[in-house]
């Protein structure tokens, strides 16, 4: 039987109500700490970075912040996986052009001036990127606090590329991906004209030095100690501020990219309690990192910004149900700066300059594979420079000692595959508190 319209809206009815009636009633005994305790207690989530070829072997900072109340150790393990595709092409970089060359070459489309370059004997260099398949990332954590002295995180990052073909990477799929293209009318995103469920990664430097990831590659990817120290903490009986800066480091465990990156950080956290049983979290932080502290040789180019900015912004909806029961729903905003030098903010690749492009045509072999057609997608160039703008949904669940999250992340139309739809999930356990 369908209900009808009225019995519909008297449901709905009741269960605003009932929302309202629990989220209003007074916390009694034992329950008024919990409907304070969120003053007490750190915010920490590690799957809501951008899963790419080139972020995951370099420095990409946790959401933290942290309540530097307490003393006490937790533990978490975060998995969260992402589709990557970018079919191969070349970015041609002219050296040394006069002014009315520059002006000449930047009038024609970005795939005619690679001949454009050749025919008036003008120098290049040339990178190349290639990326297919559903990249995963395994992450063990370590936080120690030490109360007014601060935080220290230690993270172990682990990888798997995949070809998507699991049940469990079915959201992130080709298969999936391009049925919800083809659903909302997009067909320019070429993984129809590619065999799914193959997977690599490909990059190589005007050096002729390269990243090769094959289908079913397991890797390490760094260890990254970060601290978090409190300058500015200010409460009251219904709210909460911080201000906190840290610092930040990455140690290479892989023989792809053995750059030590670092960098320091600072954010704000404000708290505020809206209703007895609700809260809401507003929170921002930067960071700023070079990609190399150390000069190892022989290293593949694959970062030409020295410094690289990122930040992430955060609302959160938190609900308190019952003593150290807490629902939160939020959503969070992760900027990446670009890796290499050249991106610009557009939809298409039109407005490039000082550069050119060489994609496949029909007949180049990809992958073992004759392409029969590419169609130019912005993804391809422009997805060398992995610039990222990812929202991530979140939920989470805290009871007693333990936090469990599940994320979601979606980057813009402006944006290039880095990587194209993102799911985690993170488990996380006080071991203990003075």
């Amino acid at each position: 039987m369908i209900p009808t319209q009225q019995k519909i809206h008297k449901r709905i009815g009741l269960f605003l109500f009932l929302s309202f009636f629990i989220l209003t009633q007074p916390a009694t005994g034992q329950e008024e700490e919990s409907a304070t305790g969120f003053f007490s207690d750190n915010l920490l989530m590690t799957e809501v970075n951008p899963v790419h070829s080139f972020g995951i072997f370099t420095l990409n900072t946790p959401y933290y912040y942290g309540s530097f109340k307490t003393k006490g150790n937790k533990f978490s393990m975060g998995y969260s996986f992402g589709n990557t595709w970018h079919p191969q092409s070349t970015v041609v970089y002219p050296l040394n052009m006069t002014p009315l060359q520059k002006q000449e070459a930047n009038s024609l489309y970005i795939t005619k001036r690679s001949a454009y370059f050749e025919q008036n004997g003008i120098a290049t260099e040339q990178k190349t990127i290639s990326t297919d398949g559903v990249l995963q990332n395994l992450s063990f954590t370590w936080l120690l606090e030490m109360a007014r002295k601060g935080s220290f995180i230690f993270k172990l990052n682990s990888h798997l590329l995949s070809g998507g073909s699991a049940g469990i990477h079915y959201l992130t799929s080709d298969l999936f991906i391009e049925k919800f293209h083809g659903f909302v009318g997009l067909d320019n995103f070429g993984r129809k004209y590619y065999e799914f469920n193959k997977a690599h990664i490909l990059y190589r430097d005007e050096n002729g030095k390269q990243i090769r990831i094959e289908k079913d590659e397991a890797f390490l990817g760094t260890f990254d100690v970060n601290y978090y120290l409190p300058i500015l903490l200010r409460e009251r009986q219904n709210s909460h501020f911080s201000v906190q800066v840290g610092a930040h480091l990455a140690l290479p465990l892989n023989k792809f990219y053995p750059e030590v990156s670092g960098g320091l950080s600072a954010g704000v956290l404000y708290r505020q309690k809206l209703l007895p049983r609700y809260y809401i979290d507003l929170a921002g932080d930067i960071a700023l990192s070079h990609h190399s502290l150390l000069n190892p040789e022989n290293v593949v180019n694959m970062v030409d910004r020295e410094i690289r900015f990122s930040g992430k912004a955060n609302f959160a909806s938190n609900i308190v149900w019952r003593k150290n029961r807490t629902l939160s729903i939020g959503l969070l905003l992760n900027y990446q700066d670009a890796y290499l030098q050249g991106y610009i903010f557009s939809r298409t690749q039109d407005e490039y300059h000082d550069l050119g492009v060489i994609y496949m045509k029909p007949g180049d072999v990809w992958e073992g594979v004759v392409m029969s057609e590419i169609p130019l997608s912005k993804l391809s160039a422009a997805s060398m420079y992995f610039f990222s703008v990812k929202s991530y949904l979140y939920m989470g669940y805290k009871w007693g000692k333990s936090n469990f999250f599940i994320t979601a992340g979606e980057d813009y139309p402006v944006i290039n595959n880095a990587p194209d739809i993102q799911l985690g999930v993170q488990y996380t356990r006080s071991l203990g508190r003075q």
